[in-house]
């Protein structure tokens, strides 16, 4: 009916969409699928990425500490009590056939000078106190130093660990419940992953609720092999702090 007017077109609206508008939809729609498509994409991709990441940290891992144990070298180990310096050993250190860590005292500290009465079973106690820190904290540094290929393999089935950027240049893997429950190893690598660089681990002695901090200083050698220069342990809740110092690598004859 002529009288009739279409009230859209009286509103400013065309019934009929123009070929302008057309390709414009159609331009965003493509733009909108693609973005999607790349999303579900990436996912798989990253996911890929992270795995291929950890398998090489692992490799490094292995492979660096595989090429240490046919080295000796020397190990400072300093127990310090609020700032003092209670206790020092330096040992001269090789792995033996079975993998473990081989130590020849190389300097002995000298004997306490003997009190006598109750004096002198105080001092005796307390030398044996901190013996006996001293062990317990350079067993707790052994479970994170080295880094176990076999505990990462675990943390990466778990699919817990995580990749973080630690520099311009640098990577950080992070693997919670490493060792104990609660705790957190993390290696840093340079962007490569072929140059292991520090070792970070909060983790704890003998109560989850006294949390203790341990960090690896990295050197190499001219041949590429890293190895642990410094290792400091600190017990903020004791007033404890272990510092151990490894130098002197030498090649074992053949």
């Amino acid at each position: 009916m002529s009288g009739v007017v279409d009230t859209r077109v009286a509103r400013g609206f065309s019934p009929v969409m123009s070929k302008g508008d057309r390709m414009k939809r159609t331009l965003i729609g493509l733009v909108v699928a693609a973005i999607a498509l790349v999303a579900v994409a990436e996912r798989p991709a990253n996911a890929q990425d992270l795995q291929q990441r950890l398998a090489a940290v692992k490799q490094s891992v292995t492979a660096n500490q595989q090429a240490l144990r046919s080295y000796t070298w020397l190990e400072k180990t300093e127990l310090s009590l609020k700032g003092e310096v209670k206790a020092t050993k330096v040992d001269s250190c090789r792995y033996g056939p079975d993998g473990k860590v081989q130590k020849t005292p190389v300097v002995q500290p000298p004997p306490p000078e003997k009190k006598r009465g109750l004096r002198g079973k105080i001092v005796a106690n307390k030398t044996a106190e901190m013996k006996e820190e001293l062990q317990a904290t350079v067993a707790l540094i052994q479970q994170y130093v080295p880094p176990d290929p076999g505990l990462i393999q675990v943390v990466m089935n778990a699919g817990t660990a995580s990749l973080g950027q630690a520099g311009p240049e640098l990577v950080a893997f992070n693997f919670p419940g490493y060792a104990k429950q609660g705790d957190a190893l993390t290696i840093t690598f340079d962007k490569a992953i072929t140059a292991l660089r520090q070792i970070d681990v909060e983790t704890w002695l003998e109560k989850p609720e006294e949390p203790a901090t341990l960090r690896v200083v990295m050197q190499s050698m001219p041949n590429g092999i890293s190895f642990p220069g410094s290792i400091v342990l600190n017990i903020p809740a004791s007033k404890i702090e272990v510092r151990i110092t490894k130098s002197n690598y030498q090649k074992l004859a053949m």
